[in-house]
């Protein structure tokens, strides 16, 4: 039994989310041009590139704020694989590299776009995880969220490139979830639409 049960607002506080009220409220709260680290910001707040309200830097906003969270992933799975074994720590490894790519994609889209990309942030407070079941639940609470933003993000985005790009990570995202629900001896399919959960 984990110390620290992860839970969807803890989650939340330590992408430097807040308690959004939606999962569009929480892919644009963690966006911005913060150079420094990510988070921060939200839709509202341009980066260094276009005229304010163009096409592209709006594009450019909602990608920081993607790729915020794909940071994030690859840091919440770092700090999980060496709690990891057998099956699980393959899949860790997998789903690592997978978040490693998708930030890559997100950083080559911003830069395409004329954009500055946000920078990991130098720290997470993650919770406490004790053991494997632990580090499953709180990938899990990982991609839900980022499954919500993604879905919440597609028809932000001006481009049917970038609303491709995006559709690809989310669907990748989902099969994440549906492999570590089947870990947790969960329904890996409950439902028939996926949505993830902020």
């Amino acid at each position: 039994m984990p110390q620290d049960p992860v839970s969807r607002r803890r989650l939340l506080g330590l992408a430097g989310l807040g308690l959004a009220g939606s999962s569009a409220a929480v892919l644009a709260a963690c966006g911005g041009g913060d150079k420094g680290g990510g988070g921060g910001g939200g839709l509202g707040k341009t980066t260094e590139l276009e005229p304010e309200g163009t096409a592209a830097s709006r594009d450019v906003v909602v990608l920081n704020s993607a790729l915020d969270l794909e940071n994030m992933a690859v840091a919440a799975y770092r700090a999980a694989l060496p709690l990891l074994t057998g099956a699980a720590l393959n899949a860790g490894k997998t789903f690592l590299e997978h978040e490693r790519e998708h930030a890559d994609a997100l950083t080559e889209a911003i830069r395409q776009l004329g954009g500055a990309p946000n920078k990991p942030s130098r720290g997470y407070d993650f919770p406490r995880l004790a053991g494997q079941r632990a580090a499953l639940t709180f990938a899990a609470d990982v991609e839900s969220t980022a499954i919500a933003a993604y879905i919440d993000a597609l028809p932000r985005l001006t481009s049917p490139d970038l609303r491709g790009t995006a559709a690809a990570i989310v669907t990748d995202e989902a099969e994440h979830l549906a492999v570590l629900s089947g870990a947790l001896g969960r329904p890996q399919a409950p439902r028939a639409f996926v949505t993830g959960k902020a």
